[in-house]
């Protein structure tokens, strides 16, 4: 489904009909080394603070011409970074790059996205130059090539002051608010210092101490949800996300399986109308960002068999959107997902154990009906 989004977002790109701070139409490819690696450093130090694109089979007006018959040999995610990876960059840092080929009027596009990153500034530590005939292409040692408007750094010089501050302030975080440095230093579960969650309840960034996680003290409680786990009782305890003696977020941790497994409090969703039910995390979301670090580093909820229990994983809202409409267009399925699941053994043990508190109007059957069109969905 990431596909989707991103072509959409360079149909957007391409209805502007210029190149931008973060974005080049390109109408063919080229042999030239110092020209990819040019590219690939000044989108990777944009300043607009985002992804950037490449976009191949397009010329200077937006207008799609195609890259299937160039002459070129085309590019792909693993060539690229074979290329960047014996490259001199500075610290090691090397610009996170995926490419995709998209199909628009017709006509194939190769896409080349430059990640956002807070390791910039990316700079080499040495001259580069293949072209020995042409020393004007070299890359100069020590130069922060960036992007303004839609023109790169020219090569003999580099980035100016206020530019080049911006890109450092970037790597470390300097115009972050605390709750946006939050949000970001919980995207790296390695930089957390362990715990055990049901005795300490403490943990704070290794990096930047000051920013801390603290669970307060635990209640019974139940949920549909809980069901899917062996166990099915269940705890929850609030959760507190705290810069210095300031609580930026509050949201809740769930002890589910009695404790053997622990997720952060999923949103839900019920549709009554058409008997679905559903529980859910957006990876850009508080939650989705928190769920790795009490999942072993996965975005997915599992239970302690490594089973993967029903609650929704979407990238952002967006797809969530795009999930519910897919849905509601496809309810003819609902049927046969119910008959499945009563053929189910699996299904039917939890039900006896969701029987002995009562069914609630939307219980199991409708969150694992709903768990059967998401993992079609996802795999559209």
């Amino acid at each position: 489904m990431e596909k989707v989004k991103l072509e959409e977002e360079i149909k957007e790109l391409l209805l502007r009909g210029h190149e931008g701070g973060y974005w080049d139409y390109k109408s063919d490819y080229a042999d030239c080394p110092e020209d990819k690696l040019m590219d690939y450093i000044c989108m990777a130090n944009n300043l607009e603070g985002r992804d950037a694109y490449l976009i191949y089979g397009v010329d200077n007006d937006g207008k799609i011409i195609g890259i299937e018959n160039t002459s070129y040999k085309r590019c792909n995610t693993k060539e690229i970074n074979e290329f960047l990876r014996n490259k001199p960059f500075a610290g090691g840092y090397i610009p996170s790059i995926s490419v995709d080929v998209l199909l628009l009027e017709g006509h194939e596009l190769d896409v080349v996205t430059i990640k956002n990153t807070n390791k910039t500034p990316y700079y080499l530590t040495k001259n580069y130059n293949q072209t020995k005939e042409k020393m004007s292409k070299t890359l100069k040692a020590g130069a922060i090539y960036t992007r303004v408007n839609d023109q790169n750094t020219p090569r003999e010089l580099t980035a100016n002051m206020e530019h080049t501050e911006y890109l450092w302030r970037k790597r470390f975080g300097i115009d972050m608010t605390p709750s946006e440095k939050l949000m970001k230093l919980l995207e790296d579960v390695g930089d957390w210092s362990e715990t055990r969650w049901d005795i300490d309840r403490h943990s704070y960034n290794i990096h930047n101490p000051e920013y801390q996680i603290n669970v307060l003290d635990s209640q019974d409680t139940y949920e549909t949800l809980s069901y899917f786990y062996d166990d099915e009782r269940m705890l929850y305890a609030p959760l507190k996300l705290n810069y210095l003696t300031t609580t930026l977020y509050e949201t809740e941790l769930w002890y589910m399986d009695m404790g053997r497994c622990l997720i952060p409090k999923p949103e839900h969703k019920y549709d009554i109308e058409h008997g679905v039910y559903y529980y859910y995390i957006e990876k850009d979301s508080l939650n989705g960002k928190l769920l790795p670090l009490f999942a072993y580093g996965k975005s997915q909820c599992c239970d302690r068999s490594g089973r993967e229990v029903p609650v929704l994983i979407f990238e952002n809202k967006k797809m969530r959107t795009e999930f519910e409409n897919w849905l509601e267009d496809n309810l003819f399925l609902k049927e046969k997902y119910i008959a499945d699941l009563e053929n189910s053994a699996i299904f039917q043990h939890i039900k006896r154990k969701e029987a002995k508190n009562g069914k609630s109007t939307c219980g199991v059957l409708e969150v694992a009906v709903a768990f059967r069109f998401y993992k079609k969905w996802i795999k559209q």
